[in-house]
């Protein structure tokens, strides 16, 4: 994390649903401002964009097999004991 403050704080604390694109416009714009004028915040957050892309491409094709499927629903609608 960089050094400059409250402002970086707050970005890379928000900086996944501001790439989900989940921030209302004025915090959006803040953001979008602080990245352009914060080195290592607008890394970090072309790091993450990149990220989510390659995890994008490379898990989001696939579908779940049946049986696996099942199985996390079983496990899910019944608690260990």
């Amino acid at each position: 994390m960089s050094n400059c403050g409250t402002n970086c704080e707050e970005t890379l604390r928000e900086i996944q649903r501001f790439l989900d694109g989940e921030l209302d416009i004025d915090l959006t714009a803040a953001i979008n401002r602080h990245i352009a004028d914060c080195h290592p915040c607008g890394e970090r957050a072309e790091f993450q964009r990149h990220l989510k892309a390659l995890i994008a491409a490379k898990c989001g094709t696939e579908s779940v097999p049946p049986a696996l499927m099942e199985r996390i629903t079983s496990m899910i609608q019944s608690p260990p004991a």
